[in-house]
């Protein structure tokens, strides 16, 4: 009997969470829709240098909307073989542009 590939889970920790319902806006629900797409594709992203083998860090960007400001996601995809692979998203972060927000 041949089992179809296994599935990769993908869950948001719980600094991520508390830092998505802060920025609010909607941030949680643009986070859990990066998620359930991570789980199809886990290297969405670019990317990062890693120190510990078998551990992939990736960054993310999601675009901002009328409600919340553009966010960096960075997630750790932790895929040891033959195991499907595990993905935590670690922090979420609102993008800030230099200069912007200095009001005189």
């Amino acid at each position: 009997m041949t089992e179809g590939p296994q599935q990769i889970i993908a869950e948001i920790t719980q600094e991520a969470r508390a830092r998505c319902q802060a920025i609010g806006g909607g941030a949680l629900e643009a986070v859990e829709a990066l998620r359930a797409e991570l789980e199809k594709n886990p290297t969405l992203g670019r990317r990062a240098r890693s120190a510990v083998a078998g551990m992939k860090i990736y960054t993310t960007r999601l675009e901002g909307t009328d409600l919340r400001p553009a966010l960096t996601v960075t997630y750790v995809y932790d895929a040891p073989p033959p195991e499907p692979g595990l993905i935590r998203i670690a922090l979420v972060s609102p993008v800030r542009f230099a200069g912007g927000g200095t009001e005189s």
